[in-house]
């Protein structure tokens, strides 16, 4: 059996993984035999930059960009770098982990491709499709959905984000219900109910042009 971690010596981890102090994280993590998704201490911590919980050690790790950690982790308590991985580092929201990881050599693939979608991230999308351009047809409409959910959000992000798709062959049907909603839209933009100072009919208008230009009628 372990021994049971005590406060102070939890203590003594945080320091030493803020530190990026490798031996002194692999001696506690060898005595109480501890993993990268072992729960911390005093889960759930809040991350600096976003939302999302950080509850586990490899959680901490690529929140907070600790490249050394990381490598140690792969290499000496076999952690694995999955396309699950790669999503939870972009919903931690750091940008410079999950090159790191792209760095290293390890590729995302479709979950990674989807989550970019949702967050409207034309420079991800366009470096996945790059590299396996065949990963566009595991998009799906759900994920269109989010470029246009909250239409108060639609910017030239969306309008890079789209083309990007487009220009990698992407099922033109999948835009259909977003044509639609955002016509809708830009129609209803004249009514009373909306408040034209939060609506930008302009890059609407774009992107209505954009999926028409592609041939999608609705």
């Amino acid at each position: 059996m372990p021994e049971t971690l005590s406060s102070e010596e939890y203590d003594i981890i945080l320091d030493a993984l803020d530190n990026q102090d490798t031996n002194t994280i692999l001696k506690y993590f060898q005595k109480f035999e501890l993993e990268p998704t072992t729960e911390l201490l005093d889960a759930p911590r809040y991350g600096d930059n976003n939302d999302i919980d950080i509850n586990t050690y490899i959680d901490y790790i690529l929140s907070y960009n600790l490249t050394d950690v990381i490598d140690i982790f792969i290499d000496e308590l076999n952690l694995e770098i999955t396309d699950e991985i790669l999503v939870h580092t972009l919903e931690l929201q750091n940008m410079d982990t999950y090159n790191y990881l792209c760095e290293l050599g390890y590729v995302p693939q479709e979950k990674t491709l989807k989550y970019a979608v949702q967050m409207c991230s034309s420079s991800i999308i366009d470096k996945i499709l790059e590299n396996d351009k065949e990963l566009v047809e595991y998009i799906e409409e759900d994920n269109i959905e989010y470029l246009y959910d909250n239409y108060e959000e639609i910017d030239e992000n969306t309008v890079e984000t789209v083309r990007v798709l487009l220009n990698y062959d992407i099922n033109i049907s999948l835009f259909r219900n977003m044509l639609s909603t955002l016509k809708e839209n830009i129609k209803d933009s004249y009514n009373d109910s909306y408040n034209d100072e939060n609506l930008n009919n302009d890059i609407v208008n774009e992107i209505i042009d954009l999926l028409e230009s592609y041939g999608l009628k609705v």
